[in-house]
């Protein structure tokens, strides 16, 4: 019987051979972090990355707030005519490290045994630098910026920037909307965050573009991050909470002491969240279908990105209905053509397809999968010998290893605040309605309340991290209430307004501090 035995797993080695032949196994990075970046392998670049990695033939510009030079991470992906629109020279230096960490997610290098991987790294990249050190940039300079990169070539124009309309600008940016459609004009596919603000309001610098892909965050989950704006306007949607990537190797504002010790990032790599993570996504993956298909123009590149989204109507029913998050979250493995090699222990479990898409055919998964289903009875006869066997002779059977549920690399929240018993004299209540920091109904007393995240304040919210230590303040005179910034680096809104003096605040109002939502009862 044991000669038996080995003759049949001898035939099943033999038979597989082929199969085994026609893979095309992606082998694990060398990049350190690799393993940390779950966006990567949520959206399947492993199984794109069988196709191409991307063309140095194709460009993504990332009009932003420039990008550190000398990252050892980027330095052999980016094209050395980038340039600084606000001080007007040909050095695109980030002084802010938003732009540096785009960049990273897009064209990071891969294997060099440095840091991270980016989604595209084949790809090139071109700095446009628009945003100054504190992460501000005027629509001139923007416009200026999306012109120079449709000049210069560029497949794919990501702009992790703006403003939501009526929160942020009062109107739509004429200029930058026919900077964007000048740039479609020379064939560019542009890419848009939706916005931070947690509302159903677009981004200002659009304006009336179906052509634009604008891109929603979601997280480790498919569900929609907090922050991230929705709406009828959203295209796809992306990865966008807690995305490790390149920071400058330099101090810049985000790294220096100018930001909170709580909200201040790292040199070289850290994580950031927010549509501005998103975004690169999508831009990414417009540039592994042009280095994929160089023949095909924008329009074509974009239905591809949206007729293979993954279905995330399950996790975001309510949203999805109203068709708030466009076509699903992206999916690079079926945007690309699906997997090349059966799956394996090595290979990239796709993502759910919309059950509007049939998937493509393909010869060689054909011919896989015949050799799996003769793979399969050969398994069944192996077996059967065994089950033979084990008649004669029963060896015990060891218990399988109880599984490990792997640790997610999104932190998790402190546990919820009960809420806060009334108090005497208390003149009125702030109520958190929504965003990161946990429910919970605070008194205001006296006549002075800080809210923020240090031990001082009397709305004290916790869990979300860009309220700063003393964010803002709320003042009752007797006859009026007023709410004012407290020199927060994230800024207060009071109606959707920002706020740039003290404003009288009325019951019902809605006043966003950080990603925190407070309306006043």
């Amino acid at each position: 019987m044991k000669r038996h035995t080995i003759n049949v797993i001898m035939l099943f080695a033999l038979l597989l051979l082929p199969a085994a032949a026609l893979a095309q196994t992606v082998a694990e990075p060398n990049d350190p972090q690799f393993s940390e970046e779950w966006s990567l392998k949520l959206i399947g670049t492993a199984c794109a990355w069988q196709h191409t990695t991307g063309s140095p033939d194709v460009t993504v510009a990332v009009v932003d707030s420039g990008v550190d030079l000398k990252h050892p991470d980027l330095v052999g992906r980016l094209r050395d005519d980038g340039f600084d629109f606000v001080d007007g020279d040909d050095d695109p230096s980030d002084e802010n490290g938003h732009g540096t960490n785009v960049i990273g997610i897009i064209a990071a290098t891969l294997n060099n045994g440095e840091g991270v991987v980016g989604a595209a790294p084949g790809v090139m990249i071109l700095p446009v630098r628009v945003m100054n050190a504190k992460g501000y940039g005027s629509d001139r300079s923007i416009a200026r910026g999306v012109r120079y990169a449709a000049d210069k070539g560029a497949k794919v124009i990501n702009l992790s920037l703006g403003a939501t309309l009526t929160i942020g600008a009062d109107t739509e940016s004429q200029q930058v909307s026919e900077a964007i459609r000048y740039a479609q004009s020379k064939g560019a596919l542009i890419v848009v965050a939706a916005g931070n603000d947690f509302v159903p309001l677009p981004n200002a610098i659009v304006g009336d573009n179906p052509d634009v892909l604008i891109v929603a965050a979601t997280d480790e989950d498919d569900r929609k991050a907090d922050f991230s704006n929705s709406g009828p306007w959203i295209s796809v949607t992306a990865p966008g909470v807690h995305i490790l990537s390149t920071m400058p190797t330099y101090e810049v504002f985000l790294t220096s002491d100018a930001v909170p010790d709580d909200e201040r990032f790292q040199q070289n790599y850290d994580y950031m969240s927010g549509t501005s993570q998103a975004t690169p996504f999508v831009s990414a993956l417009g540039g592994l279908l042009f280095s994929e298909h160089p023949d095909w123009d924008a329009s074509q590149v974009a239905q591809e990105i949206k007729n293979y989204a993954a279905d995330i109507s399950k996790q975001n029913r309510q949203l999805t209905a109203k068709g708030w998050l466009g076509s699903g979250r992206i999916d690079a493995c079926q945007s690309l053509g699906g997997p090349i090699e059966p799956v394996g222990p090595t290979a990239q479990p796709a993502g759910p397809l919309s059950p509007a898409v049939v998937p493509r055919s393909n010869d060689a998964r054909i011919i896989v999968g015949v050799l799996a289903c003769g793979g399969l009875l050969l398994l069944a006869l192996l077996l059967f010998a065994l089950l033979r066997a084990s008649r004669r002779r029963r060896v015990p059977v060891a218990p399988a290893p109880s599984s490990v549920a792997r640790p997610s690399t999104i932190p998790v929240a402190p546990a919820q605040i009960p809420t806060a018993a009334p108090q005497p004299g208390a003149w009125g209540m702030l109520n958190v309605i929504g965003g990161a920091s946990q429910a919970r109904s605070y008194p205001l007393v006296g006549a002075e309340t800080l809210i923020g995240r240090g031990d001082d304040c009397g709305v004290l919210l916790l869990g979300d991290a860009t309220v700063s230590r003393r964010h803002a303040l709320v003042r009752n005179n007797g006859g009026m209430v007023t709410v004012e910034d407290a020199g927060s680096s994230h800024g207060t809104y009071l109606r959707g307004h920002p706020l740039g003096a003290p404003a009288p605040v009325q019951r019902g109002d809605v006043i966003q501090v950080g990603q925190t939502l407070l309306r006043f009862e």
